[in-house]
């Protein structure tokens, strides 16, 4: 039910803005889909956020609290992860490895990488330039960070080695990495999508989609890769050999999130008007819509889906921007 409060200044005005409201009110019950599960991880909204490919933990850089790792099958809070003693960071990335063993933390300029199972730091590094996003490999071996310089890192974790910058003509906002960390997906604002076989200079597919990138994706082998724009439609690409598959999502709205399902049959999306959905990845067709409630009544497109996970058995799970988690069983549809 929505609850309103407002002041009668003139009664014709004010019976045309209740019903309006109403009408708001009902379009917003209407099209929300109740969860499974909901958690609430923060009580204001989070700087990054992130979900493990397992659909088991949540990571959230909260404005309040700094970093903390959840465990989301008891909603237990693991772990406070901040880079100064004392102090609350102010995340700018954060990211789970591709095996959820992993996870790594960033504020502008430093990264720390934490081992999950102990809650200790496994490495510090420093970027050359401002932090926008992080991807990490299987057992965290490398990581890829995407900054504000037009350039993202190749780093070797157990070294610290800088083996490689991968450049764009733009601010690099999204990064994406394989499984064994052989290879990488940078989005740019400068409107492509490139493949990186890591170690060679040039990428070995560059796709220029639009203006903008928001997010990108690869499955686990490094086969497929997507690309979303701000405002716009996302394609899935075969990776080696540079085909279009197909096109996802829907015009004027950006698709802020994607993840490949394990077997690299379907992608997962979540969008910026609070929608999660599942796309087969041939054909382009919708298979699953899930919409969460919205926070309040203004505005009404505010709530944003962070990060998101497909389990084998179905269960699909999205972080939002306001550090709330929603789990959806397959049993619910």
């Amino acid at each position: 039910m929505c609850r309103l409060i407002f002041i009668a200044t003139n009664r014709a005005r004010t019976l045309r803005s209740l019903a309006l409201l109403l009408s708001f009110c009902t379009l917003l019950t209407a099209c929300s889909d109740p969860p499974s599960k909901h958690l609430e991880l923060t009580a204001q909204s989070a700087y990054a956020s992130a979900m493990s490919p397992d659909g088991k933990y949540a990571l959230v850089g909260s404005i309040l609290h700094g970093g903390s790792l959840w465990r989301l099958k008891d909603e237990e809070k693991l772990y406070n992860w901040n880079h100064n003693k004392g102090q609350k960071t102010a995340m700018s990335a954060v990211a789970f490895s591709t095996d959820s063993r992993f996870a790594v933390t960033a504020d502008k300029r430093r990264i720390v990488m934490w081992d999950i199972k102990t809650g200790r730091p496994k490495g510090f590094w420093a970027a050359t330039g401002g932090i926008l996003a992080l991807a990490l490999s299987d057992n965290g071996r490398y990581l890829i960070v995407g900054q504000e310089n037009y350039s993202a890192l190749y780093i070797e974790t157990r070294t610290g080695s800088i083996l490689q910058k991968l450049y764009h003509s733009g601010d690099i906002n999204a990064v994406a990495i394989s499984a064994d960390g052989t290879i990488a997906a940078t989005g740019s604002e400068d409107g492509s999508v490139k493949v990186w076989k890591l170690g060679k200079d040039d990428p070995i597919q560059t796709f220029q989609v639009g203006d903008d990138i928001s997010s990108v994706a690869l499955s686990r082998k490094g086969t497929l890769v997507f690309g979303g724009l701000y405002y716009g439609t996302g394609k899935i690409w075969n990776a080696r050999t540079g085909k279009e598959l197909s096109t996802v999502g829907f015009s004027r709205v950006t698709l802020s999130a994607a993840r490949f399902s394990t077997n690299g049959k379907l992608l997962v999306t979540g969008d910026t008007t609070r929608r999660v959905m599942t796309w087969n990845i041939k054909t382009g067709k919708q298979i699953r819509k899930k919409v969460a409630r919205s926070p309040s009544l203004y505005p009404p497109s505010g709530l944003i889906v962070e990060e998101v996970s497909l389990q084998p058995d179905g269960t699909i799970s999205a972080i939002y921007s306001n550090g709330s988690v929603n789990i959806w069983s397959n049993k619910k549809g």
